[in-house]
């Protein structure tokens, strides 16, 4: 039972460790646009919207304000001298109003009906902040393009490297069996220089692709934020499940600011209509609100007065025509913007379904050409050995193979990609 048990424990870690050392270009993609650092604007985008939004909330709040104030005049009101003299004579003193008068006071309004500003500017904040958080949507589109495209190079660079091996391990042969019959008389000292010569330039092949892979492996470890290491990378099937709203980040940026355009014109057409208020407005001071009595006392009162009040500040009127206008033609300028958006992607998607149709037409026979390549080489092996064909033949042959295997890895791999290029087009 514990044996059991301890295989168990023993498969499920291979297993573990197995895909611990693969990886995929879904988990680059995702690791390249967490560790993006445009990606923490989204959390920052969304705190600046609501405090902007909670700040035009406020604008259905009390408003009001606190004053005091002292003040002397040249001049203030006062009765007729005439009518002053005949209540004089009648024992009744109307000195008129002080010069100095002063006053503590409290004004307070509240907002009944704005004409719609602060629906029009509520929606000029959220369509904002779509247009910027869709901004960021496109610069991680082109960072997963970017991914993408250095992910097929490190496979690309990959299967190189190993036709390389496969390619010096069989010219490493034939250079064997070359000295062997030079020891034996039945070869010249050419044709093992000439082998040699194959190797050396293959083993120079290989470390300019080693160097080549490890700096764009690098490139990827800057993209992903972390060391790639032993881990290998996958090649993608040629199966794709689709992903993706469907919807080109792009265009939802054109969307995007033409809703926030159709936002700023609620607003201006908002800014004509009149307003309609509450407001209370009360004081402690001198003179009151009743200045027969204070032409009689410089008693200090409280006064106070409610209402309502309706504004219209038609300065806007001047101006509206123009802003509208020119609201329209930013709203055109944006339409051909998209216009010529969707027009540059469907070339490059026709373009790409055109190289996905010609690389599957050039793979249906590159297998055939390698197994073809492949006996050539077997046949001139035994062609070397009875001396019908010398080293240059069998060299020649050798790099025939060579670049076949090359041109069939590297098909499969470009038929991959430009099934990749042509769902990132469609954002799938």
């Amino acid at each position: 039972m514990k044996r059991s048990v301890s295989s168990l424990v023993l498969l499920v870690l291979m297993w573990i460790n197995g895909n611990a050392a693969e990886l995929t270009i879904d988990e680059c993609v995702r690791l390249a646009r967490e560790n993006y650092p445009a990606v923490a604007q989204y959390g920052l985008l969304e705190k600046v919207k609501h405090l902007n939004l909670s700040n035009v909330a406020k604008a259905w709040l009390p408003q009001g304000s606190v004053s005091a104030q002292a003040t002397w005049q040249n001049d203030v009101a006062a009765l007729p001298d005439a009518l002053t003299n005949i209540l004089s004579q009648q024992g009744v003193s109307y000195p008129g109003l002080d010069k100095t008068q002063y006053r503590v006071g409290v004004d307070i309004s509240q907002q009944i009906w704005d004409g719609g500003k602060t629906q029009a500017n509520r929606e000029v904040i959220e369509t904002g902040n779509v247009i910027e958080r869709t901004s960021v949507d496109t610069q991680l589109y082109d960072v997963e393009g970017r991914v993408e495209e250095i992910y097929f190079s490190i496979l690309l660079l990959n299967e190189r490297i190993s036709q390389c091996d496969k390619t010096m391990t069989l010219v490493e042969s034939t250079l064997n069996q070359i000295r062997s019959m030079y020891t034996n008389g039945v070869a010249m000292k050419s044709d093992c220089d000439q082998i040699e010569a194959k190797y050396l330039t293959l083993q120079q092949q290989k470390s300019r692709l080693t160097a080549t892979l490890g700096s764009i492996r690098r490139v990827m470890e800057i993209f992903i934020g972390e060391s790639i290491g032993g881990r290998t990378l996958i090649l993608p099937s040629e199966d794709l499940e689709e992903k993706g709203d469907g919807l080109h980040p792009q265009l939802r940026l054109f969307d995007a600011r033409i809703a926030n355009l159709t936002a700023q014109e609620s607003g201006i057409k908002a800014s004509v209509r009149p307003t309609i208020s509450a407001f209370a407005s009360g004081y402690y001071g001198y003179p009151g609100y009743n200045m027969f009595k204070n032409m009689q006392s410089r008693e200090l009162s409280f006064n106070f007065m409610v209402g309502v009040k309706v504004a219209w500040n038609f300065g806007s009127l001047y101006t509206r025509s123009n802003s509208l206008n020119k609201l329209q033609v930013q709203r055109t300028q944006i339409e051909s913007d998209r216009a010529t958006f969707n027009f540059n992607n469907d070339i490059a998607m026709a373009e790409s379904l055109g190289l996905i149709e010609s690389l599957r037409d050039v793979m249906r026979n590159d297998r055939r050409i390698v197994e073809l390549r492949n006996s050539v080489i077997t046949a001139a092996q035994s062609q070397l050995n009875n001396g019908i064909i010398d080293a240059t033949s069998l060299l020649s042959k050798i790099t025939d193979s060579e670049l076949a295997q090359n041109d069939m890895a590297q098909h499969h791999i470009e038929l991959v990609k430009a099934i990749y290029n042509l769902n990132h087009l469609k954002n799938k």
